[in-house]
Formats: structure tokens, sequence, C-alpha cells
């Protein structure tokens, strides 16, 4: 654990000293970080997502993960994009030839989103890179969108003692949006939506069918998944119906490990805790074993 890492992770879990380190970030943070390759416009009203991202502890698992997995010729739907931190690293990716759709309601967060996709995007194809300010959920509708004023990644479809502030946004299903955007199937689905992943799982049914060889990267918190109307087991469930076979991702250098007790996992995911899932189908199954 570094130093900054430290300082951030541990010594400012107090509420109060975070409140006074969280204004002190503020005024500290850069407008870009650069991971990897990738540039990240950062918002300067977000002390967490902004803040982890400037002292280099933002999801460090997930992004050794993804940026191993990710090839040139992929297509990543990004849900939950935020300011566009995967959507960065698929376009810097040497090479890239496929498509990125980036889907994020909050428009705060969108306003850098769009500055993120601007900055990588030089070096891809024509149209390439997409940007979708629609709710991903399981049927078209209009959501209330609750916000967390010190958390910009931490907005939700359902209220919550955190939150404060919200917006009325449309949503609709990631096939009914890939349809509209001429995605026929993805290799890459990243979804982080704060408990409403179940809800994109069940819109994006076609798009996964469609979908033979892909990789899901999702967030599993069963408190956030019961506060949206499904359950963390069944939300494990709904997966492993699609097809795709379940791996925890845990450690800063993004190991796998194949997920034997879905069960036990959720015994172990309660009240804020949650663990990170790889879900893969088709020849990729076969690549992660033999590795």
């Amino acid at each position: 654990m570094t130093i900054a890492e430290f300082v951030y992770t541990t010594l400012l879990k107090p509420r109060l000293l975070r409140r006074a380190a969280n204004a002190a970030i503020r005024l500290s943070l850069p407008e870009r970080a650069r991971v990897g390759g990738a540039m990240v416009w950062l918002n300067p009203q977000d002390p967490v997502v902004s803040g982890a991202l400037t002292f280099g502890v933002y999801e460090r698992g997930e992004i050794a993960f993804f940026r191993s997995r990710f090839r040139a010729d992929m297509t990543l739907v990004d849900v939950g994009a935020n300011v566009g931190l995967y959507s960065a690293l698929a376009l810097s990716t040497p090479g890239f030839r496929g498509r990125v759709l980036a889907i994020e309601p909050h428009s705060e967060s969108r306003a850098y989103l769009h500055k993120t996709i601007e900055s990588n995007a030089a070096q891809a194809p024509p149209g390439a890179a997409l940007i979708c300010g629609l709710a991903a959920s399981d049927r078209a509708e209009t959501v209330t969108l609750y916000q967390n004023p010190e958390n910009k990644g931490d907005n939700r479809l359902y209220p919550d003692p955190l939150l404060r502030g919200a917006e009325t946004v449309d949503a609709d299903t990631v096939d009914n949006i890939c349809r509209r955007h001429g995605i026929a199937s993805a290799q890459f689905i990243k979804i982080d939506v704060q408990g409403a992943e179940a809800k994109v799982v069940r819109g994006a049914t076609e798009l996964l069918a469609a979908s033979r060889d892909c990789i899901l990267m999702t967030e599993f918190w069963p408190y956030g998944l019961s506060r949206c109307g499904t359950d963390g087991l069944a939300y494990l469930e709904i997966l492993q119906d699609l097809g795709l076979r379940l791996y925890q991702l845990s450690g800063s250098r993004g190991v796998l490990a194949p997920l034997s007790s879905p069960r036990a996992l959720v015994e172990r995911t309660h009240g804020r805790r949650y663990a990170n899932l790889v879900a893969v189908k088709g020849n990729l199954v076969e690549a992660l074993r033999l590795e």
C-alpha cells in the first residue's frame, strides 16, 4: 500500500476528517489524470472518484484486469460511465478499431465524459465512440436519479440518507440503446450502477445472446440490488442462466478466482460490503482456464 493510498483509504475514514479532506481534495484536483495511456477529465466537485484517480488508488484491480483483457478489435458497452475511465482505456488501446458506447445519465458527470471521449478518440475510427445520456434499465421509463454530493459515482435509482438532490432522467434497455446505435454485439460490457445491475442485465439479454464471446465486469452489492428489487443470489442466477461463467475479481492486480459458492459470496457482502465480478461466455471461458 502506498502512502497516498493509506492516507486516502484508511486515515480519512472518520466522517469529520473525511469532510475536511474532501474540501481540500476539491481544491487540489487537477483538470485531468493519466491512467496508463488514457487521459481522463476529472470532476472538480467530486473528491471520491476524481480524488482516487488523482491519487492512483481508484479501482486498481478492475483497471488491471480491463487492460489485460481488452483488445483493440473489441466493442465496449460502458454502463455507468461516470467521467469515462473505462471508455478512455478502451479508446487508448494501441491500434483500437472497435467501438465504445458510454452510457451515463448524470448530466454533471456526462460533461466530463464528453471531454474524456474527445481526448482519447483521435486515433479511433470516425464514429467509434458514442455517448448515451439515458439510464440503463429493464424497460423504457422515466426514473429519478438520486445524487450523492460527496461522491459523484454514487448516484442511485432509489432514495438513501447519503443522497441529496435528484434529477429526472429517461431510461431504456441496453438492447434498445445498442440497436439505435447499430451495435449488434459486444465483447466487453462494464456495469457499475449502484445496485441497478440486475435491471441493466434484464434489459441486455438480446445483446448478451448475440455476443458469442463476451466479458461482463460488474459490481456486486446485495444491499443496492435489494433496494432495486433483486436480491443478490437472484442476480447471480440471472447471470448464470444467460450462460455466463462467474469469477470473483480481487486484489490490486485483478486476480480472478472461480465463484464456487454464490450463497457464500452473498453472505460475505452484506451492508456496505461489495465484490467485483467477472462473468464470461464463449471461447473466453477456456482462455481464462488456460492462464
